[in-house]
């Protein structure tokens, strides 16, 4: 292992001292870290550690020098994002601005993210969106820094965010409560340790971190795989019926639909094109830290990356609906790969054969994101006369449609 992947190993190895349980949620927030403007929310009810762990993060990069905002007090703007300087107001009537350190901060954390009341919400949700925050007709560009916030929805004094703000998270994470094993280790520690974020020691500083990132951005994720994330994205956002503009939504859209069976017909609102960003920039992340990336990790990271960019139709089995729909689309990928179908879809981009189109034709019933890609062909074909509109798949699967 080289020297700054040696000091990523430490990172997760301090903090897996100190925090019990949850391991693979530790190696996951580490692999996080390793791209610009890293963003990562963490979930659990009350008392699973979700500030200890933010905390023991921030340490162990930061040191001292990180500034944690708390939804649960009455945070002003000034604290937020920036305040005037009164004196100057006052004396000269110039509006000089005064950043607030969390703004400036590289290391930034928010406790309790739940009770963000909306006007502060709005302008953490700038600050993700842009990478900048505006204050008395004056702009302030963050450049590149850390935020870790955490939150339990469950909380019954949670406001409810809006989607868009936790789309600007790059993963989100759950914490899991400890075994009776778990338990006895985590006294142990504290015995050992006293306090366990005290004790935890800065194990790079920001420009180590950077230099760390600028490595990772050079790494060349294998085609492939790029493939597997891009097709998986888009498994999750496909809709026959047009969901996206629909007001209604599954699984009352999907009765009477070709694919209902399919996994789009478990989600109500698909995951966002950052899903497929961060899953890219996670696949790097991996493949510099231990060598390798493969399909299987694709689908581990997904599980972080898209909770909280997705609505379930079964929302009330959450992460378990989830895991279990990711299976299935691995499985449908293996069964892609044992029909050839890109091979086939490849051959038809570059041109017509009926022969391949009728093989294509019966693949594509059976796979929404292949028949999507089979009907954007057949219209440059109906243009052609290679096709009557009778005979193509859209007719078959959508035949209200192909009418008007």
């Amino acid at each position: 292992m080289k020297g700054l992947q040696l000091y990523a190993k430490k990172l997760e190895d301090e903090i897996k001292s100190r925090f019990v349980g949850n391991d693979e949620v530790v190696k996951v927030i580490v692999l996080n870290m390793f791209h610009e403007r890293a963003t990562t929310l963490i979930r659990a009810p009350r008392g699973r550690g979700k500030s200890t762990l933010m905390l023991l993060f921030l340490k162990g990069i930061f040191g001292e020098d990180y500034v944690v905002l708390s939804g649960a007090s009455e945070i002003k703007r000034g604290e937020v994002i920036a305040r005037l300087h009164i004196p100057s107001l006052e004396r000269e009537g110039v509006e000089h601005v005064i950043w607030s350190a969390f703004v400036k901060a590289k290391g930034k954390g928010i406790d309790e993210a739940n009770r963000l009341n909306p006007y502060t919400a709005s302008n953490i949700y700038h600050l993700l969106q842009f990478g900048e925050v505006w204050a008395y007709g004056q702009r302030y560009n963050l450049g590149d820094f850390v935020l870790f916030a955490n939150e339990n929805p469950a909380d019954p004094t949670t406001f409810i965010h809006p989607p868009p703000f936790y789309d600007r998270f790059d993963i989100c994470v759950n914490l899991s409560s400890l075994t009776l094993s778990d338990k006895f280790r985590l006294h142990k520690l504290i015995e050992d340790y006293g306090s366990l974020i005290d004790s935890m020691p800065q194990v790079m500083d920001f420009d180590l971190l950077s230099d760390i990132r600028k490595e990772v951005k050079e790494v060349e994720v294998d085609v492939d795989l790029i493939a597997t994330i891009n097709v998986l994205v888009r498994d999750f956002q496909a809709c026959i019926r047009g969901r996206d503009v629909s007001r209604v939504k599954p699984p009352a859209l999907c009765e009477g639909c070709h694919f209902v069976h399919g996994v789009c017909s478990s989600i109500r609102e698909g995951p966002s094109e950052r899903a497929t960003l961060v899953l890219h920039s996670l696949l790097r992340a991996k493949a510099w830290i231990d060598g390798k990336a493969t399909e299987d990790d694709v689908y581990k990271l997904a599980a972080y990356v898209f909770p909280h960019r997705l609505e379930l139709v079964r929302q009330d089995r959450g992460q378990e609906e989830l895991i279990k729909l990711l299976r299935r689309q691995r499985e449908l990928n293996e069964e892609r790969r044992a029909r050839k179908q890109w091979a086939i879809l490849d051959n038809l981009y570059r041109s017509f054969n009926r022969e391949l189109y009728k093989l294509a034709g019966e693949i594509a019933v059976e796979d929404l994101v292949f028949a999507e890609e089979l009907m954007k062909l057949e219209g440059g074909w109906l243009e052609k006369s290679f096709l009557r509109p009778e005979e193509t798949l859209r007719a078959r699967l959508m035949p209200d449609a192909a009418s008007s």
